[in-house]
């Protein structure tokens, strides 16, 4: 039977089942079990995470989805290169910081964000949009949702003329993102665990893609 597909713009009364594509697709990830070791409260902490940037890139961010039959089968957060001050989101709770504290306690916490923080070295020198999260629900990947959403976060960035780049612990996706057209420029090693590699993708013409 064929299966209906619709890619959108999320909207804020889709933040609850994108939470839940977010703890599912996530939860084997090398970045995240090393933040969250504990298997049995992974998925929530996750929800309770990433749904914060969620709720914070719905606002002020960019956020697509894909819907199968009706239901979030996909999703996509970019951060633009400017982020507006004042937006009441950027003040609410939880933030981001506080749950993983929450959980992990703040000594274990100060590791983790100031190791997640030396990826900021390897930025972009120029003016550039961040692939912050790119999540496709287990029953649905290897479909090609999430290099459906990837392409038109980067057409999108092709006609701004701006540099696309994103983390990712997890070798199959390097893989994705260098047939996407990504280039590794760095690696962050998360203590033994996993390496966190920075990858840039330049603005292309209409004509390269």
């Amino acid at each position: 039977m064929t299966q209906v597909r619709t890619v959108r713009e999320a909207r804020a009364d889709d933040v609850p089942a994108i939470r839940t594509v977010l703890a599912h697709a996530f939860h084997d990830d090398a970045l995240v079990r090393w933040v969250l070791p504990d298997e049995a409260t992974r998925d929530d902490v996750v929800a309770a995470w990433f749904g914060a940037l969620i709720d914070r890139y719905v606002a002020v961010g960019k956020v697509e989805v894909v819907e199968v039959d009706g239901s979030v089968a996909a999703v996509a957060a970019w951060r633009p290169p400017q982020i507006p001050e004042g937006h009441p989101v950027l003040e609410s709770l939880p933030s981001v910081p506080g749950v993983v504290t929450a959980v992990v306690g703040p000594e274990r916490a100060a590791h983790v964000f100031a190791t997640l923080g030396r990826t900021a070295g390897l930025a972009p020198a120029e003016t550039a949009t961040y692939l912050h999260l790119l999540a496709v629900r287990p029953d649905q990947q290897g479909r090609g949702l999430g290099s459906l959403l990837v392409n038109r976060g980067l057409a999108a960035a092709d006609e701004r003329g701006l540099t696309a780049w994103l983390c990712t612990a997890e070798q199959r996706n390097v893989v994705l993102y260098e047939r996407l057209g990504f280039v590794g420029v760095g690696d962050v090693p998360l203590d033994d665990a996993a390496t966190l590699r920075a990858m840039h993708r330049a603005p292309q013409a209409a004509g390269l893609r």
